[in-house]
């Protein structure tokens, strides 16, 4: 892995003209020799049905297919490759970027292995299940973000006027905005002229991305109360919604955990119970002896033992 990240590395840092791209065909069609022979191997044991039936080979199987189709239209209009071979100055370069974005993709096939380890699982089935789990969240907080953008859209729509492209000219040579201001950063699309911009800038205050210069801009050009519509929104969002996610992530994380390490009350009462009926009457069942299971199978009538 070490090996594989520096030479990314070093062929990041070339050139598109100093790049060769023959070393890296020639493990292209290694890998894809690969891919094909583990694809036929897996038929060969398996059969078509066998095959189909488990969707990761099906997935496996397609990358494979288009990986072989580009391969052989790379040779029939680049021909093989050879040193200094550069599909680029051939044109038609998206065949090539093709086929190293299907190579990106055979990436995915490592995520089987996830849930063969216990941490890796652990992990994946909560960011699964908090997936599952976060449709009431979600709508509550669709609903906050609507009220307070509607009212933003009612206190403030209009308050702040971009100025257009001659008159910000002016204010520039007129004198020096203030670093880090509102107009020194270019906020403007940011306001609450409209409903698409106020979830903008509410977003913005809600991942406290320069939350404060919004709150003084708007400071500025209305009223000091317009704080306490600011205020409001980052303990809503910020301080409130934001710890409550990362709460609901650690409670699920911490309830599975649990749950993989220790065996629960249930799981021991389902364990004693899972029996058959003859193990339920076995202290009431005398079993015959050795001797009587011989006699009686010498005295069977079609059996004939010598």
């Amino acid at each position: 892995m070490n090996l594989l990240t520096t030479i990314l590395v070093l062929d990041s840092e070339k050139s598109m003209a100093e790049r060769d791209d023959y070393y890296m065909e020639v493990i292209n069609c290694f890998f894809i020799l690969y891919y094909l022979m583990e694809m036929s191997l897996k038929i060969l044991a398996f059969g078509w049905r066998g095959y189909l039936s488990y969707r990761n080979n099906i997935f496996d199987g397609l990358l494979t297919f288009c990986l072989l189709v580009l391969q052989i239209t790379i040779f029939a209009t680049y021909r093989l490759p050879f040193p200094k071979w550069n599909p680029a100055s051939r044109g038609l370069m998206s065949l090539w970027e093709m086929v190293r974005l299907v190579n990106m993709l055979i990436v995915v096939r490592f995520l089987r292995i996830i849930p063969d380890i216990k941490l890796m699982a652990l992990v994946a089935s909560t960011l699964v299940d908090l997936v599952k789990n976060l449709r009431a969240f979600a709508g509550i907080l669709v609903v906050v973000f609507y009220v307070f953008a509607v009212l933003g859209i009612w206190l403030f729509q209009g308050a702040i006027t971009a100025p257009g492209k001659m008159s910000m000219e002016n204010i520039t040579i007129n004198f020096t905005m203030e670093c880090g201001s509102y107009e020194q950063l270019g906020y403007w699309p940011n306001n609450f002229d409209d409903f698409a911009s106020s979830l903008v800038l509410l977003y913005n205050i809600m991942v406290v991305n320069n939350w404060q210069v919004f709150m003084d801009a708007y400071t500025r050009y209305t009223t000091e109360w317009s704080k306490v519509y600011f205020v409001s929104w980052w303990l809503t969002s910020s301080v409130m919604w934001v710890n409550l996610f990362v709460a609901l992530i650690l409670e699920n994380f911490i309830y599975k955990w649990d749950r993989s390490v220790t065996c629960s009350v249930a799981d021991v009462e389902r364990t004693g119970y899972e029996t058959t009926v003859q193990l339920m009457f076995r202290e009431q069942i005398q079993e015959p002896t050795e001797e009587e299971l011989v006699t009686q199978l010498h005295q069977h009538p079609h059996l004939h033992l010598s």
